[in-house]
């Protein structure tokens, strides 16, 4: 039972995050494209491919976005997963929400 409100909270946060963010941040020009550019381009590049040498996710790939929902990428984003350092010292978590929302409008359609 918390389990599920706690997934139903989730799901409510994240769907309204997709609704509230614009097209034009999901095109570069809000502050999740800032937010972005400042602590994820380095490695992931602008155009959300990434740095071949140092193996991160494509993000541009349907298939990795399709392998993992909000909420992982979330905990990636706030508590690191690989080599790749955790950011939720450094970022709000409204700041981590808008990055998910980001990440996924790499995705090719």
């Amino acid at each position: 039972m918390k389990r599920s409100v706690i997934n139903l909270v989730l799901f409510a946060l994240f769907g309204s995050i997709a609704l509230t963010t614009s097209p034009a941040q999901a095109q570069g020009k809000g502050p999740a494209a800032k937010v972005y550019s400042v602590h994820c381009a380095k490695c992931h590049r602008q155009d959300g491919k990434g740095i071949p040498s140092l193996q991160p996710p494509d993000f541009t790939d349907g298939k990795w976005q399709a392998s993992r929902n909000n909420k992982q990428l979330h905990n990636g984003i706030a508590n690191g997963i690989g080599v790749m350092p955790g950011f939720k010292g450094v970022l709000k978590p409204g700041q981590i929400n808008a990055l998910v929302v980001y990440v996924r409008s790499f995705k090719k359609r």
